[in-house]
């Protein structure tokens, strides 16, 4: 194949062309082998990184924003349930805290307003 002339583009290759030797399978990509150390390294630091974004949990109970979050309510439907005695509390001096299993309580309640 000639180079095109100068000032001039080659024309892009037809429509499901591949380069010679190329090939849709896998096993023509070369095995790339990692390091164990490398491979646990990289683990411990997407754990930490995901421990950031993680809210943290205060020995299995969660303050009113995780609560909110777990049950996909605004933060004043919480203050709502604490208010009207619907929603098992505990304090921590002015926190509020929740246990999930208290949370899921409320979801299964039927509440029917006469």
């Amino acid at each position: 194949m000639s180079a095109p002339a100068p000032g001039t583009r080659a024309a892009p290759p037809a429509r499901g062309a591949r380069p010679l030797g190329a090939s849709n399978h896998t096993s023509a990509i070369p095995a790339l082998e990692v390091p164990a150390a490398l491979v646990e390294a990289v683990a411990v630091r997407v754990a930490d990184l995901l421990a950031e974004r993680v809210p943290p949990e205060r020995d299995g109970y969660l303050g009113v924003e995780e609560a909110a979050k777990y049950l996909g309510r605004p933060k004043s439907r919480i203050y709502e349930h604490v208010a009207a005695k619907r929603l098992r509390h505990y304090r921590d001096g002015r926190s509020l805290l929740f246990r999930r299993e208290d949370l899921d309580a409320v979801l299964r309640v039927r509440e029917v307003e006469a």
